[in-house]
């Protein structure tokens, strides 16, 4: 099953159904994995029952009454699914395993994937370091890619994003010769069409093909 969704508006609708029923559906199930693999085959370590979820923009926070299953939650569990298809990665996890640029993500964000890609997002930084345009920045998002073969978690910007095109030569000629390459729009769109070749791509490596053994920060 591709597990890649196209467009964001599904995160918008889970987190407003959260805010919205959080007393109207009480026995709200989050399970929680601890390998890429079981993400992979849709085989929980954990389920919890009820957790009191606070949504911080495009961000989850999973707390219970147990302080040991909250440990679990913020420090071992490397992601969480919640209702129908609704995926989340624990920043946590991120920061001790990979390179990530940036620092604004935090506790469980939104994760796209399937055998072959992954990314994330969240609240776009406004930073003149990169070269985004920063037109229209109202309500804009910023697209992490989940990098298994170097373990960095990039930050798409313009020269991330042509490097990331450099193995689809047409996809990148095109890119870079547009004239408004570091509009964010261009930017996602191009990230997207990325995205769609890795994953019909044979010679792209699978995910579970790249991942190491990641040790928790609690056992």
């Amino acid at each position: 099953m591709n597990r890649l969704l196209s467009h964001i508006i599904v995160v918008f609708l889970a987190t407003a159904w959260l805010s919205a029923n959080a007393v109207e559906e009480p026995h709200d199930t989050v399970y929680f994995y601890e390998t890429w693999e079981q993400v992979y085959y849709d085989e929980p370590a954990a389920i919890c029952v009820d957790p009191f979820i606070d949504v911080y923009s495009y961000a989850l926070d999973f707390v219970t009454y147990d302080k040991l299953i909250n440990d679990k939650i913020n420090q071992r569990y490397i992601a969480a699914s919640l209702g129908d298809g609704n995926w989340f990665v624990n920043s946590s996890y991120l920061y001790k395993n990979f390179e990530v640029d940036l620092h604004y993500l935090n506790f469980y964000v939104p994760l796209f994937f399937n055998d072959k890609v992954a990314y994330t997002l969240s609240v776009a930084n406004i930073s003149f370091m990169d070269h985004v345009s920063v037109e229209d920045e109202s309500n804009s998002i910023d697209y992490y890619y989940i990098d298994f073969e170097n373990y960095k978690v990039r930050r798409v910007n313009p020269s991330v994003l042509s490097e990331l095109l450099k193995d689809y030569h047409d996809l990148q000629v095109r890119y870079e010769g547009m004239k408004d390459y570091k509009k964010r729009n261009i930017i996602e769109d191009y990230f997207f069409k990325f995205l769609k070749r890795a994953s019909g791509d044979v010679m792209h490596p699978d995910i579970l093909d790249l991942v190491v053994d990641e040790a928790p920060l609690i056992d």
